[in-house]
């Protein structure tokens, strides 16, 4: 004699419902689950220190355990916060690090917080294409300037590519000056250490493959290297 087992019907459910939360798809939808947004900026760290680069993104909550005599500059996207810490643990926070057991140099620069967010945000994603919409004109009329989607607050950008490759400068608020290209041979360049800089108070269309951005240089830009935050332009 044989005997047909049915499950119940509402453990089948319970079942498919648990399935369908352990699938990725379900993980995606879960922002509690999703990967932490971008907060800060590795500007500079020492040789040796795990997992760490410069010109990486860091999340808030992340830590990063320095040995004695090492260092970690960090950039703070929102807040503009920079930092230089040295020795100890470091956990990075959504506006500035907590620092246990090391020392810390903080002050603020000058930089476009909000849009450097966004920007981080974009960046490193695959087939992402930023679409900028064109001002209209009427007829007869000159077409306005497009809004700047970043500010940088010094002349010599700091530019980082996803792959080697060519970036575009086209001046837009001048007539007649003719298209410049850069040619980055790695994925990083710091433009104050191979020619010259963007004008004070210009405004720029930079691009390279697919992405661009509406470029604003502030009025008191100086001119020179330093921190990338407010002059980084990440495509």
């Amino acid at each position: 004699m044989s005997v047909a087992f049915q499950m119940p019907v509402r453990s089948a459910v319970a079942g498919t419902l648990l399935l369908l939360a352990a699938s990725p798809l379900a993980l995606a939808a879960d922002p509690a689950l999703a990967p932490a947004a971008p907060t800060a900026l590795v500007e500079d760290v020492s040789d040796g220190v795990d997992g760490v680069q410069p010109m990486d993104y860091l999340a808030a909550g992340r830590t990063v355990t320095l040995k004695t005599g090492q260092t970690l500059t960090l950039s703070y996207l929102e807040s503009c916060v920079n930092e230089t810490i040295t020795g100890g643990s470091v956990t990075v926070g959504a506006r500035e690090s907590a620092v246990q057991g090391g020392s810390l140099d903080r002050h603020t620069l000058p930089c476009d917080g909000g849009k450097l967010l966004l920007a981080s945000n974009e960046a490193g994603k695959a087939g992402v294409t930023v679409f900028r919409s064109a001002p209209i004109a009427l007829p007869g009329m000159k077409a306005p300037l497009p809004k700047p989607d970043l500010t940088l607050f010094k002349t010599h950008p700091v530019l980082i590519l996803s792959a080697p490759g060519p970036v575009t400068i086209d001046r837009l608020d001048v007539q007649g000056i003719a298209l410049s290209t850069v040619n980055v041979p790695g994925t990083t360049l710091d433009t104050a250490k191979s020619g010259a800089g963007l004008e004070p108070g210009g405004l720029y269309k930079i691009a390279a493959g697919q992405k661009s951005f509406v470029v604003k240089i502030d009025e008191k830009a100086a001119a020179g290297g330093g921190p990338a935050l407010g002059r980084l332009i990440r495509f």
